[in-house]
């Protein structure tokens, strides 16, 4: 795991989002965005990765030739990040890019039909690799990685001591993130913190809900904390839009143990087929 990848996002972070202008370590950036921040930690840093990210990467492909060849050639993205990147790139970009990919889609389409036929009544999966050519998602390998990053900063404030107080205070993680989080702790008594710290805070959740409802059935709304309560409780259980993703591979794993450990193929869950912060 190559942590020192992203000293340069902590540092665009703590600059962009905590106004601070001098070098903070990890823990104190995490301890602050805690204090920060109401819902899921680990999806909002998610989305703050790869919205910098994406930022950077609109700038090169829009100006960059070998960028652009390279993003034609060996690159796509998902749908999840296709949409992401839709609000982040300039529509001339976009035009741009998918011009080429369309031109690039089209020769391999010729080239099929000079061919056999037949292979295109194969697999799905393989029929549209042979479309459009052997791809990654590059926000995808970037947001595994830093996920990683992020769960191990997290354990090891947690572990330490050092972020306890502000994420008691805090939203905490989703369920899924919160799953992935307790998994990786390396005591006992670190596990029991934390799964105290989820009991507190959902149940200021369950207050802050109850108190919505009693105001709009009242009709003496006050828009105070509670005004977004039903939609931080679904960010609680479902993630951010876009970056629960822990909610598939947890999916994945319950459907393998129900069809007697054949794990589900990619048509149920693979971002191909079809956010609060």
């Amino acid at each position: 795991m190559d942590a020192g990848r992203f000293t340069e996002f902590w540092r665009w972070l703590a600059e962009a989002g905590l106004k601070v202008h001098e070098e903070m370590a990890v823990e104190a950036i995490l301890a602050r965005v805690l204090g920060t921040w109401r819902t899921c930690v680990v999806c909002h840093l998610l989305w703050e990765r790869a919205f910098e990210l994406a930022s950077r990467w609109q700038y090169a492909l829009a100006e960059d030739p070998e960028a652009q060849a390279q993003f034609v050639e060996s690159e796509t993205l998902c749908n999840r990040h296709a949409w992401f990147f839709k609000e982040v790139a300039s529509p001339q970009t976009l035009g741009r890019l998918y011009r080429r990919l369309h031109a690039h889609v089209i020769e391999r389409m010729r080239k099929l039909l000079k061919g056999d036929i037949s292979r295109l009544t194969a697999d799905p999966a393989q029929i549209f690799q042979d479309l459009i050519g052997e791809r990654t998602c590059p926000l995808c390998g970037d947001e595994k990685a830093f996920l990683e990053v992020v769960l191990s900063e997290l354990t090891r404030g947690l572990a330490s001591g050092s972020i306890r107080e502000a994420f008691v205070a805090s939203g905490g993680c989703c369920l899924p993130h919160l799953a992935s989080l307790l998994s990786r702790l390396p005591d006992a008594d670190t596990v029991r913190y934390l799964l105290g710290a989820a009991v507190g805070q959902l149940g200021r959740s369950v207050k802050e809900l109850g108190t919505y409802e009693d105001e709009t059935e009242s009709r003496k709304r006050r828009y105070g904390s509670a005004a977004d309560a039903p939609t931080r409780a679904l960010v609680y259980w479902a993630g951010q839009r876009g970056m629960g993703h822990a909610w598939r591979e947890y999916e994945t794993s319950f459907r393998a143990e129900r069809n007697g450990g054949v794990r589900c193929g990619a048509s149920c869950m693979d971002d191909r087929g079809g956010g609060a912060r």
